[in-house]
């Protein structure tokens, strides 16, 4: 009998181990975040969706923000939908409102049932116009302990409004201070693994991605009490300096075409001059301003993807790019995306 025990012992440990090394091996769902206002997929971008696989779009249909003249909340930069535009099929869409935090520092906790079913009435609309039946809606906020209570019962309200999964945007700081921001009532949570370095003009100042502050808060992401899909970032941004003063963050410009500008000259590395007053799109430059480049090299996004590998549970997740563009396609290649993706199975 003593054996028999032993040979059970042994065939259930090893069943253990094919469970771990399958739950291991189980591959990520695929996913992009899309974060324009006009809902338009080039061709570029549908064959780059097709060809690595991915399953899920998180779309932003919305902002919401404090309107300080009318005292309550309002519904900005509303998704539109071009002509003949819809989701690629075999692609599920999980909608997203920004809310900005001080929302929840003037409004009143009774006006937040009616705010969350206006909110949610939008964005089924919005999500059937491009083809879409959402099944999960998530929220991005940045709240803080200040704004937590109203925030949170701002999700109670949506998810009686909408019946759907809910899941919110998880940023670090929330994560390694959930004692003082608290844990969000949601299904799931989307851990946002970016935007962590310092915001400056300071010449190695990376505010995208910084292993340095990546790694102070690694540890308490293992014990987070929600389920966590992970966001990684791989776009760039032009930051807009001025008598060494952060001025503005040049969204609409790509660094690719600054060289290619007669009135900017190179200044050091990912630095450019400014050689004359000058509107690039839309953003006046003086003479003398300093154009600083961040981008997210393929082996930057990669570097992200490997630190947080070994703090995330071993269970079936999602991984969403932030964010889709033909610009941000071109710089990491559907190859190395698909390298990308399968590094966090």
């Amino acid at each position: 009998m003593a054996s028999v025990r032993v040979v059970l012992l042994l065939v259930v440990a090893l069943a253990a181990c094919g469970d771990s090394r399958a739950s291991s091996e189980r591959p990520v769902g695929r996913s992009f975040y899309y974060w324009r206002t006009t809902f338009a997929l080039s061709p570029v971008e549908r064959a780059v969706l097709a060809e690595v696989g991915v399953t899920r779009l998180y779309v932003r249909m919305f902002d919401i923000e404090w309107n300080a003249v009318e005292h309550q909340p309002r519904m900005v930069g509303k998704l539109t939908v071009g002509a003949d535009q819809k989701v690629p099929p075999g692609i599920e869409i999980v909608p997203v409102v920004f809310i900005r935090q001080d929302v929840f520092k003037h409004m009143e906790a009774a006006v937040g049932a009616q705010l969350a079913r206006d909110t949610w009435s939008e964005v089924k609309k919005r999500s059937e116009l491009i083809g879409g039946t959402p099944r999960e809606f998530q929220l991005d906020c940045d709240w803080t302990e200040s704004s937590r209570d109203r925030f949170f019962g701002f999700v109670g309200d949506v998810e009686r409004a909408s019946r759907v999964t809910l899941s919110a945007t998880i940023r670090l700081h929330q994560v390694k201070y959930r004692e003082k921001t608290g844990v969000p009532p949601v299904s799931r949570g989307m851990l946002m693994f970016y935007n962590m370095g310092r915001f400056s003009a300071e010449v190695d100042d990376r505010a995208i991605f910084d292993a340095a502050t990546a790694e102070k808060y690694l540890s308490r992401i293992d014990d987070y009490p929600l389920p966590l899909d992970v966001a990684l970032p791989i776009w760039s941004w032009t930051v807009h300096v001025r008598d060494d003063r952060v001025v503005d963050l040049l969204q609409s410009t790509s660094p690719d075409e600054l060289p290619g500008l007669d009135f900017i000259v190179p200044g050091g590395l990912d630095r450019f001059v400014v050689t004359r007053n000058a509107f690039l799109h839309g953003a006046l430059l003086r003479q003398g301003d300093v154009l600083k480049v961040e981008r997210m090299a393929p082996r930057d996004t990669q570097a992200a993807a490997d630190l947080l590998r070994p703090h995330l549970a071993p269970a079936t997740r999602n991984v969403a790019l932030f964010d889709l563009s033909e610009r941000n396609l071109q710089r990491h290649g559907k190859d190395t995306l698909s390298v990308l993706f399968d590094s966090l199975r």
